[in-house]
C-alpha cells in the first residue's frame, strides 16, 4: 500500500509523542526537522490535501519511517528510544494472556476414528476449531501499538476476546493451507505481541509436529517492533522451543523484501505458508499476491480503514491471493 499524505501526519505526531515520552528540552526542534524531512513527500500540487492522496515516491508508510527514526535516535543520544516500554509490555501482555487463557481453554482436538494409536490423525474440524482459538488469540496482541494513530495505553486498551470484530476471517483457506505444509514463516510485529504469538505458534507445533516455524524479527530497533535482543528477555526466551528465531535485517516497522537480508530472502522464497503479523507488514506485503501469504492485524488508522473498506478497529485475517 502506497503511503497517503495522512501517513505523514501519522509519522509527525509519532515523532512529538516520542520527545514527549523521554522529556527532551529540545522537542520543538526535532519536530521542525521532521517536519521538513517529511515535506519532501508532500504533493505541492494536491491543493484540496486530501488525506489519501498518495505522497510523491511510491514507498511504503514503513519505509518513510527508517530515515524519521534514525533521525529521533541520533537527536535523542538514544539507540532505542523503546527499549524499556518493550520490556515493560511483554510483562503486561503475559498478565493479560494468562488472564485471557484462564477464561478461554482450547478447543479440544478430536481423532478421526479411523486412525491408529501410531498414526493418530486430528478431524479437520477440530484443527480449524483450535486454529480459529488460536488466531483470535494472537490478533488480540495486535493491539498493542506506540506507532498507531492513537496514543496507546494498556489501561484503555480492549483485550476482548469475545468483542473482537473481523472485517475478513480466512481461516478456513489457512487451516488448508498448512494441511500440506513443511514450513511456515511468521513476521513478527510489535514487542508485547510476541507473548500472544507464543499462543499460536505453540498450537501449530501441537497439530502440526513436523512443521518448521521461523519468527521473523526487525533488524534494528525502530519504535516498540521486536528486534533479536529483544527476545532475550525472561518472558521471550521459551519461543524458542517451538520456532527458530531469525534477524530479517529489516529496518522499517514493516516487511520490506529487498530490505531483509539473503537467509531472510532465502526462507521467504521457500516457506510453504507465511504469516505476516500486524498494519506494517500489511502496508509493505498487500501489493504482492501469493497464495502462501496471511496478513493478520488490527486496522488502527483512517487510511487503511479506507483501503481496506472496513471501520477502524476491526480486526482483519487475510489470505492475499
Amino acid at each position: 500500500m502506497r503511503a497517503r499524505q495522512a501517513c505523514l501526519v501519522c509519522l509527525q505526531n509519532q515523532a512529538e509523542n516520542v520527545c514527549k515520552m523521554l522529556h527532551t528540552s529540545h522537542a520543538k526542534d526535532i519536530a521542525q526537522a521532521i517536519n521538513k524531512k517529511l515535506s519532501h513527500f508532500k504533493d505541492a500540487k494536491d491543493t484540496a490535501q486530501n488525506p489519501n492522496s498518495p505522497i510523491t515516491q511510491p514507498l511504503y508508510p514503513p519505509q518513510i519511517a527508517i530515515s524519521i527514526y534514525a533521525y529521533l535516535a541520533a537527536a535523542l543520544g538514544v539507540e532505542d528510544p523503546f527499549l524499556h516500554i518493550k520490556q515493560e509490555s511483554m510483562v503486561r501482555a503475559n498478565a493479560i494472556i494468562n488472564n485471557l487463557l484462564a477464561r478461554y481453554s482450547p478447543p479440544e482436538l478430536k481423532y478421526i476414528e479411523s486412525s491408529t494409536e501410531s498414526q493418530a490423525q486430528y478431524s479437520l474440524d477440530s484443527i480449524t476449531q483450535r486454529l480459529d482459538w488460536a488466531v483470535r488469540m494472537a490478533i488480540l496482541g495486535n493491539v498493542i501499538d506506540y506507532g498507531s494513530q492513537s496514543a496507546f495505553s494498556f489501561e484503555h486498551a480492549d483485550f476482548g476476546f469475545e468483542s473482537m470484530q473481523f472485517g475478513i476471517f480466512d481461516i478456513q483457506a489457512f487451516a488448508k493451507a498448512l494441511d500440506s505444509a513443511q514450513s511456515l514463516l511468521y513476521l513478527a510485529d510489535n514487542a508485547g505481541e510476541n507473548i500472544f504469538d507464543k499462543v499460536l505458534i505453540h498450537t501449530l507445533k501441537i497439530i502440526y509436529p513436523n512443521l518448521r516455524i521461523y519468527y521473523a524479527l526487525r533488524g534494528r530497533a525502530i519504535i516498540n517492533d521486536l528486534t533479536l535482543a529483544d527476545m532475550a528477555h525472561p518472558l521471550a526466551q521459551d519461543m524458542q522451543k517451538f520456532c527458530t528465531l531469525l534477524d530479517s535485517g529489516v529496518r522499517s516497522p514493516g516487511f520490506v523484501y529487498d530490505d531483509a537480508n539473503a537467509k531472510t530472502r532465502a526462507i521467504y522464497d521457500s516457506a510453504s505458508v507465511i504469516l505476516a503479523k500486524g498494519m506494517g507488514n500489511f502496508e509493505c506485503l498487500e501489493s504482492s499476491k501469493d497464495k502462501r501469504l496471511f496478513l493478520l492485524f488490527k486496522v488502527k488508522c483512517d487510511v487503511v480503514a479506507h483501503f481496506c473498506g472496513v471501520q477502524k478497529g476491526m480486526m482483519m485475517f487475510k489470505h492475499n491471493v
